[in-house]
């Protein structure tokens, strides 16, 4: 047998195994429970005035259909401001809102979760459970209760800096750079 007769077998052979293999990995990624821990939307969402529950194919990563057609069961909205914001905590609840927004007006596909229970609850319905992420302790402005505020609105997560350092944590940023460490906000 020719070179070129044994070709065609060995590459229809190779097409099919890896057909086989995608179809398992697309039903594996289906059936399993998958959370998305980072989402920069709310703000790219403020910036540009659009809103997630329409579609934004061409103008950002991600809408409410992509993340449907993905399979994405639970999202981290991402809440977030740079170190220069004056009223971080106060951005933060209007990214917070807007997301809110945008549940609110499609219970049918959307839910906001607090515990592990919510999103598994989600998931059974086919809604996508909203959770929130806080980009930065400098959102708390220095306050317990701000940061109490922000998880009970849902916020399950805080990264203690951003690229800003804050009065109790000081950033990678600034650790590497020559500039000394920021005071306060």
């Amino acid at each position: 047998m020719s070179r070129k007769h044994l070709f065609f077998p060995l590459f229809l052979f190779f097409y099919c195994a890896a057909d086989i293999s995608a179809q398992r990995a697309k039903n594996i990624h289906f059936n399993a429970l998958l959370i998305d821990t980072h989402n920069d939307i709310p703000e790219t969402a403020l910036a540009k005035g659009v809103s997630f529950d329409q579609s934004l194919k061409g103008k950002t990563h991600s809408d409410l259909q992509r993340m449907k057609e993905g399979g994405v069961d639970a999202q981290f909205f991402s809440i977030w401001c740079d170190g220069q914001e004056l009223h971080p905590y106060a951005l933060a609840n209007r990214q917070m809102d807007t997301v809110l927004a945008w549940t609110n007006r499609n219970p049918g596909k959307m839910v906001q979760a607090f515990t592990s229970e919510d999103i598994l609850n989600a998931s059974k319905q086919k809604k996508l459970a909203v959770l929130f992420g806080v980009e930065g302790g400098h959102m708390m402005e220095n306050d317990l209760n701000k940061l109490d505020a922000l998880y009970k609105r849902g916020a399950r997560y805080m990264t203690l800096t951003w690229n800003n350092s804050t009065d109790w944590a000081t950033s990678a940023a600034t650790e590497t750079s020559q500039a000394p460490p920021q005071e306060g906000f």
